[in-house]
């Protein structure tokens, strides 16, 4: 296995936070960082997103949580801060290439914006840290550098 330093984040990976903090500053509790998080700073791995993450947060606490766009912008700007993570602008998937790959390979609906995450894990040469563990399974051919959070446990645990 080639060496693991730097991670894309997938937003599942991320998730909890953001449903902790909205979870905590509406009880007035302090906010539980989860553990994923705590595992990856405290084990130095460079963390990456992209502006697919962040649409997909934005949809979450503006949906469930009725945000506004300024907060929302805030509220991500203290998440990306708090972890030192580098939030990568992306202004496009290659479509053409997600639906080569879908052609090839049975594909749920839901599974497609992770595929679009996946594709940019691959163009930005990145690992690819997921929850969604039929996504290295399924994928591994297009491409290998998925890992689940219980790999990366097992690997640095």
């Amino acid at each position: 296995m080639e060496p693991l330093k730097e991670i894309y984040l997938d937003t599942n990976m991320i998730h909890g936070w953001f449903r902790n903090f909205m979870i905590s500053t509406k009880n007035s509790q302090l906010l539980k960082i989860p553990s994923v998080l705590e595992f990856l700073i405290g084990n130095g791995f460079v963390l990456f997103t992209t502006t697919l993450t962040k649409i997909e947060i934005f949809r979450y606490i503006r949906s469930e949580w009725g945000l506004d766009e300024k907060f929302c912008n805030e509220l991500w700007g203290t998440f990306i801060k708090s972890f030192n993570i580098t939030s990568i602008e992306v202004d496009k998937v290659e479509l053409g290439e997600l639906l080569n790959l879908v052609s090839k390979v049975s594909t749920r609906k839901k599974t497609l914006v992770n595929l679009m995450h996946l594709q940019l894990a691959k163009k930005i040469d990145l690992w690819f840290l997921t929850g969604e563990e039929n996504l290295k399974e399924r994928y591994a051919e297009y491409y290998d550098k998925v890992l689940t959070y219980q790999d990366l446990r097992k690997l640095f645990g």
